[in-house]
């Protein structure tokens, strides 16, 4: 009997052991986790805010739809200052500035340009060259990223193909002025949706317990109810 006794105890107190173990190690893991998937969730984010930018600098207006956004990276052309050459000090100290080098360049008259000093006589050509070209969007936007896939912009990372909710509308500044703004969400059930729901339900509570525009139980960047200069909820 003393020996059921002793062992029980035994496996009570490796139990009790184990389960103190888990509640300090669970949130570690959790953490953990959560700061995995959201750094992917960021740079999706981040992604979809460089693309939207950069339509409406060509479009003038944002989109709220992927399908136009994806078609955009893929085909679209974004406008680029092609630069060549620059200033010297002593051109600088003697009050030429850029603006006024490349009025007289682009006047086209050679002579005016080398009375200003402002010939490359080796290359045989202005000293500067500031051109106005249209690139590829993929290339200029995403261009240190090869592996990039526009394809996968709309998807919510470690979701099972949940996409973003992505919206666009029009807010009026302090002084009247009408601007275009975009708001684009991941909430944390779409991506920490299968981690330790006791877990999961704390930080929700906590974001929605935030003050003001920040109490958004997810990722989000932009705003569609106060201009925010396109802004992360992380940022």
């Amino acid at each position: 009997m003393k020996v059921v006794v002793k062992a029980t105890l035994i496996v009570a107190i490796v139990l009790l052991g184990f389960l103190c173990w888990r509640s300090i190690q669970a949130p570690i893991e959790f953490q953990k986790e959560v700061q995995k998937r959201e750094k992917a969730v960021i740079q999706r984010l981040i992604d979809i805010r460089t693309a939207e930018v950069a339509y409406r600098e060509q479009n003038g207006k944002y989109t709220a739809s992927f399908d136009t956004l994806v078609d955009f990276i893929k085909n679209g052309k974004v406008k680029t200052i092609r630069s060549y050459g620059d200033l010297t000090e002593e051109q600088l100290e003697s009050g030429m500035t850029e603006e006024k080098a490349m009025k007289i360049i682009r006047s086209g008259n050679e002579k005016a340009i080398k009375a200003a000093g402002l010939w490359d006589e080796k290359n045989n050509q202005p000293q500067l060259l500031r051109d106005t070209i249209y690139l590829p969007a993929k290339e200029v936007l995403f261009a240190n990223r090869p592996d990039f896939n526009p394809d996968s912009l709309p998807y919510i990372p470690y979701s099972n193909g949940l996409k973003f909710e992505l919206r666009t509308g029009k807010l009026q500044t302090a002084s009247g002025y009408p601007i275009e703004v975009f708001e684009v969400k991941a909430p944390y059930t779409a991506y920490l949706g299968d981690l330790n729901k006791k877990l999961l339900r704390q930080k929700i509570e906590d974001a929605l317990n935030r003050p003001g525009e920040n109490n958004y139980p997810g990722l989000k960047v932009g705003s569609l109810t106060v201009p925010n200069n396109n802004a992360g909820n992380w940022e």
